[in-house]
């Protein structure tokens, strides 16, 4: 047997050889034919162009050249808003016959949290010492042909509101004007003119607008400036050539209302474009700064996408980079007004549903918010206002004044609170025994460690010498408060802060700062931080809830997002807030806060030292609260609180 077995094996091996060489030579193989490199470099190429959009530098077959084959896949693409799928090669089979080689191309373009996949087959040949592409439209697609192209259509859902307390909308989609020159209802000559005329009247700097406008398509529609409803003047609605282009994009009541929280909206950057992949196109209105950027996504919602086989239709000029408002073509005159498939759609390729905006929920009262930036209107500085409801600390009105600009520093500004901070020490003394009754030195200067500290100027002469820790409160001593340094730890202090809502973050959901309480440097700085100096920070509205805290009897944190409140521990006993209450009670009775007598039940004052100036440059601060609300005054740069900031609370507070 083993004989005839090994008499098999000379004819198994002719065998074998003959198909080999067969296949080798006729069939198909993932080698190329001996003497011809590998097509990988070609295949390469190909994908990497067909996702950048460029074949223009591809070597095609004699059957269409590089320049036409760019001018096709412009034309099947010119309907898909610049996007392109990612291409991923596969396993190249090579076709020793002829030459030639094939490969699977997987295509895959994300649009609205789905994955629209594909796969085409390209086709290459060897001729002349290269591998050559045969360009066809099916390798962008197997369903094109030479009549069809792909088309990209968004369905957009409505944009979702910001809203306030009591479910009122504070930014909402609504209808505004894009005002500018439309250059071609004008000859050369008279653009320049225009321009110009129509900057001054929107007051914008009309040597750039100018600029912008000669830089612009010739037949361009270049905006000037965006204008809320019944605010576009009347004369530019009679200038020849000038042009109110309505658009709709989301929207406060005013152009400063809370401008520090809420932030603005506007067309879409470049950046927002691409990283939108799909979802944000150029000229969409999407938000810029705060809480209208920070919640952008959620606020639109899901777009909705549709990728649809098409007829071939001729494409417009190609508009200017500039001219904002043109079509990359001309739409289809088939398509139907909805959006929905029209007569020239061949066939839906893809389609992603569109799911509508989740609107953000805010405490914010849109009349006290008003009322808020009213009462800082006379402000000629930086100033803020901070108002917290008592009982459940609803951030009801963050404001800033209109030197502020967009800054949020009612909510995020990191400032000494000066002698503000003299409630959070009271409350650490009081767990150290002292009561509201104990009495402490108030003498006109007391040293720490070798550095001498005084009360501030206008501290009252009459009311040095022992004095109630009340007393200490109501008049702001600060060499009461300093004399009791030692008793206090930095830890008794953080406590004390910690009870009252300050010092400790929360993941607020909105540019938010509720103090600093850090350990302290040295010995003088410790005493410092007692009324409010040396390292300790606060924003207004950190100390609006230290108010809304010892008036609600127990901690308070502001909460401004209705999905991220603060779960604060309940640190602040009742019989500590009593006492407390009875010392702010006393600073609007016969202290430092009588200005509020009548609008407010308890309050403290504050002056905080910064900057490096000599004489320094004060803070002007004042806390207080009354059954309602607890709110908290900053005047940047002031002389006092009772001089600066009190008016700013008693103005609030009487309008109820």
């Amino acid at each position: 047997m083993p004989s005839v077995i090994r008499s098999l094996a000379p004819v198994l091996a002719v065998v074998l050889m003959t198909g080999t060489a067969c296949t080798k030579e006729s069939g198909d193989a993932t080698t190329p034919p001996d003497g011809i490199p590998a097509a990988d470099k070609s295949v390469r190429e190909l994908t990497a162009a067909l996702v950048k959009g460029d074949v223009s530098t591809l070597q095609t077959t004699p059957a269409k050249s590089p320049a036409a084959a760019q001018a096709e896949l412009a034309t099947v693409m010119g309907g898909m808003d610049g996007l392109h799928p990612s291409v991923v090669p596969g396993q190249i089979t090579y076709h020793h016959k002829d030459q030639t080689a094939t490969v699977p191309l997987d295509h895959s373009l994300p649009l609205g949290g789905l994955a629209w996949t594909w796969q085409t087959t390209a086709q290459l040949k060897y001729e002349f010492g290269a591998w050559k592409v045969d360009w066809k439209p099916q390798l962008v697609h197997p369903d094109l042909t030479e009549q069809t192209r792909l088309r990209h259509d968004r369905v957009i859902p409505a944009r979702a509101a910001i809203t306030g307390a009591d479910g009122q909308a504070l930014v909402e989609t609504t209808v505004a004007y894009r005002v500018g020159v439309d250059k071609a209802n004008l000859s050369s000559a008279q653009q320049p003119t225009v321009a110009t005329a129509l900057a001054k009247l929107v007051k914008i700097d009309p040597a750039q607008y100018v600029k912008q406008v000669k830089a612009a398509g010739a037949r361009a529609f270049v905006p000037a400036i965006t204008l809320r409803e019944g605010k576009v003047p009347a004369a530019a609605t009679t200038m020849k050539g000038v042009l109110a282009q309505p658009v709709e994009m989301p929207l406060g009541p005013s152009s400063s209302f809370a401008v520090g929280l809420l932030g603005t909206s506007g067309q879409a950057t470049t950046e927002q474009v691409a990283a939108g992949k799909g979802d944000v196109l150029a000229g969409d209105y999407v938000g810029q700064s705060g809480l209208q950027k920070r919640y952008d996504a959620r606020l639109r919602g899901t777009i909705g996408h549709r990728i649809e086989l098409v007829q071939r239709t001729t494409p417009s000029a190609s508009p200017s980079p500039s001219d904002s408002t043109q079509p990359a073509e001309q739409p289809d005159e088939s398509a139907s007004p909805s959006g929905s498939p029209g007569l020239g759609v061949v066939k839906e390729l893809f389609a992603s549903p569109a799911k509508p905006g989740t609107p953000v929920a805010l405490s914010l009262d849109r009349n006290l918010q008003t009322r808020a930036e009213e009462a800082l209107a006379s402000q000629k500085g930086i100033a803020s206002l901070a108002v917290v409801k008592v009982g459940s600390g609803d951030l009801l009105a963050a404001a800033n004044s209109t030197a502020s600009g967009a800054s949020p520093n009612a909510t995020f500004g990191h400032f000494p609170p000066g002698s503000t901070f003299k409630v959070v020490s009271s409350l650490a003394l009081l767990r150290k025994g002292l009561t509201p009754t104990s009495t402490v030195p108030c003498t006109k200067t007391v040293n720490v460690n070798g550095r001498n500290f005084e009360n501030y100027d206008d501290f009252p002469a009459g009311k040095v010498g022992n004095v109630t820790l009340t007393d200490a409160l109501a008049n702001s001593c600060n060499t009461a408060f300093l004399s009791q340094h030692a008793k206090l730890t930095d830890a008794d202090l953080a406590a004390a802060a910690a009870s009252l809502g300050v010092g400790v973050d929360h993941e607020a959901g909105f540019p938010s700062f509720f103090g600093s309480v850090p350990p302290a440097k040295d010995p003088v700085t410790k005493a410092a931080n007692l009324i409010g100096q040396g390292q300790v920070e606060a924003s207004p509205m950190a100390m609006a809830g230290v108010a809304a805290s010892v008036a609600s009897g127990k901690t308070v944190v502001p909460w401004l997002v209705a999905d991220k409140k603060p779960a604060p521990k309940p640190t602040l006993s009742p019989t500590e807030a009593q006492q407390l209450q009875t010392m702010m009670k006393a600073v609007v009775s016969s202290g430092s806060g009588a200005a509020l007598k009548g609008v407010a039940t308890g309050a403290k004052t504050g002056t905080a030292e910064f900057g490096a100036s000599k004489p320094p440059k004060t803070h002007a601060w004042m806390i207080a609260w009354n059954d309602k609300y607890a709110v908290a005054a900053l005047v940047n740069e002031g002389k006092s609180g009772s001089k600066d900031a009190a008016p700013i609370l008693k103005s609030f507070l009487a309008g109820g």
